[in-house]
């Protein structure tokens, strides 16, 4: 979360170096944006990321599609149709090397959930979450094509989508963009019906299915079927599904039903959750990050300002989640950042030293690991060393405010001498 503190600590650190003085495809580029730390500056509202893909045609329109992101399309052979798609990208992608985990939406042809969606995994991916991208599947024909038949409960279009998705979409999206091995569906009211459909026909597919507000009641003896004996049964692997919904929608007594089932026949290795939250209505508002937050229930559980953590313990962690989640999952360069500058007031600058050439090891084009040893230089009294990372944290985005004023306070200094 953003510090609301560090204007103060900006100025207990100005007079703290006045004391001191007087005694992680596609290539990086330098001048690209890199994710401002929360404890920076907040980033500029509505800025549209080019992010078109290799193969992928991009679909003309007169305004943006929504508000961080693009829409492109793909053509399908197994739905034998187009589909649109929206991508959005973790704001410093083409600026680091990273991979990161792939959520994927159903319906986001309803432009304002895309967008909350993608805000949300931008602020909460500065330090509360692992950055995502997030991948929209539009359904312009309405997601109740997700349904079975109401005359006679055929499945054939369903699961043409999930063939669709294994055959076409991911491959798709891992060949054109740095994907970690961790994939998440999303759907809410009838596409959440047909996250849980996915999850109990193909399991293995994706990672962890969220459902929110999910029509369990259309084919409840069929899903509750297909978790006694279908392929969730044989599941190897470790995979979740997280439900949400409101009291006053009338699904208390399908999911309660539904659920009933799943803990009876629940095969090892698989985990389930369902919040049944107060007066919301259909589809939460509030939905997806309680969905994250469950998903990353520990993800960074350090607070910098309150207790100075070793940067060993730090790794240590996050190696932790890289185990359990099965891909690479590195300290938020935030995380570093607040570290490292509050070793910097604590005067531990062999610390501070130590964290930001470990934030530059990993963020080699992130623009606070250069503010940062810029700063810890500076409390060295190694001016020289500390405009060169200024300079270069500058050269990364010229725009990048905090550094502007640093480096001004240090020339200004340095003219001094």
């Amino acid at each position: 979360m953003r510090n609301y503190n560090f204007i103060f600590l900006a100025l207990v650190f100005v007079l703290f170096l006045n004391a001191c003085n007087s005694i992680k495809q596609h290539p990086t580029t330098s001048d690209a944006s890199t994710t401002t730390s929360p404890s920076l500056e907040p980033k500029s509202p509505g800025e549209i990321q080019d992010v078109s893909a290799p193969n992928m045609d991009s679909t003309q329109q007169s305004t943006p599609a929504v508000t961080i992101g693009e829409v492109s399309s793909l053509q399908s052979k197994v739905l034998d149709k187009t589909i649109p798609v929206s991508i959005h990208l973790p704001t410093d992608y083409n600026s680091s090397k990273n991979t990161y985990p792939v959520l994927y939406m159903l319906g986001s042809d309803y432009r304002a959930r895309f967008a909350m969606l993608a805000s949300t995994l931008d602020y909460m991916g500065e330090g509360q979450i692992p950055e995502m991208i997030l991948i929209g599947i539009d359904l312009p024909q309405g997601n109740s094509i997700l349904l079975p038949t109401r005359k006679n409960q055929d499945t054939t279009i369903p699961d043409n989508y999930i063939n669709f998705l294994e055959t076409e979409l991911l491959p798709h999206v891992d060949n054109n963009y740095r994907t970690a091995p961790f994939k998440v569906l999303y759907g809410g009211s009838n596409s959440g019906f047909f996250s849980v459909y996915t999850l109990l026909n193909n399991p293995l597919l994706f990672n962890s299915y969220f459902a929110s507000s999910p029509s369990l009641m259309v084919t409840p003896e069929a899903l509750q079927q297909k978790i006694k004996s279908g392929p969730l049964q044989n599941l190897s692997e470790n995979r979740s599904l997280h439900i949400i919904y409101s009291d006053d929608e009338g699904l208390t007594k399908h999911v309660a039903e539904f659920t009933s089932v799943l803990a009876d026949h629940k095969p090892e290795g698989f985990t389930y959750k369902v919040d049944e939250l107060k007066g919301q209505g259909h589809v939460p508002a509030m939905d997806f990050t309680l969905f994250l937050l469950a998903l990353y229930p520990d993800f960074n559980p350090f607070t910098p300002s309150e207790n100075l953590e070793p940067l060993d313990k730090v790794m240590h962690h996050f190696e932790g989640l890289s185990i359990r989640y099965g891909y690479e999952i590195q300290p938020p360069i935030s995380l570093l950042f607040d570290l490292g500058f509050h070793n910097i007031l604590s005067k531990d600058l062999v610390a501070a030293e130590k964290i930001f050439q470990y934030s530059l090891e990993i963020y080699p084009e992130g623009k606070e690991s250069y503010l940062g040893m810029g700063l810890t230089f500076k409390a060295q009294g190694e001016l020289e060393s500390a405009k060169v990372m200024l300079e270069k944290a500058l050269t990364i985005d010229p725009e990048f405010s905090l550094a502007q004023r640093w480096l001004q306070r240090l020339e200004t200094q340095m003219a001094s001498r």
